[in-house]
């Protein structure tokens, strides 16, 4: 791995954002093997910690009770589409031609994928 591929997933690494365990190994690995890409991750996993705590002590408002409420009914109404089944349509052409006895046959297939996400 390059280091320019390493900087420019830097912070999905640090926010542990990387779901392939493989690609996060060969990261670490990375790390490992080249110091200033080590340093340059440390800085920036310091630099994020030290935004987000400032911003948890600055940012002390909570978010009104009707749109935490609206929040939850829009993440409930997702996560119940996300589970909807999907629908995979499957249409057959055949053509049939005879020409001086002799018959061609050509079969065509398409496929459609569609997952429909209800409006409420």
């Amino acid at each position: 791995m390059q280091c320019n591929d390493v900087m420019r997933a830097l912070v999905l690494f640090i926010d542990n954002e990387i779901a392939d365990a493989n690609e996060v190994q060969t990261y670490e690995l990375h790390f490992e093997q080249c110091p200033q890409c080590l340093s340059e991750m440390e800085h920036e996993r310091n630099v994020l910690a030290q935004m987000k705590s400032l911003l948890v002590k600055e940012c002390c408002e909570t978010a009104p009770d009707d749109l935490q409420s609206r929040i939850a009914q829009q993440t409930a109404l997702l996560a119940s589409q996300m589970i909807s089944p999907t629908q995979i349509i499957t249409e057959y052409r055949r053509t049939e031609t005879t020409i001086n006895g002799q018959t061609h046959i050509e079969i065509e297939t398409t496929h459609e994928i569609r997952r429909d996400f209800p409006l409420s």
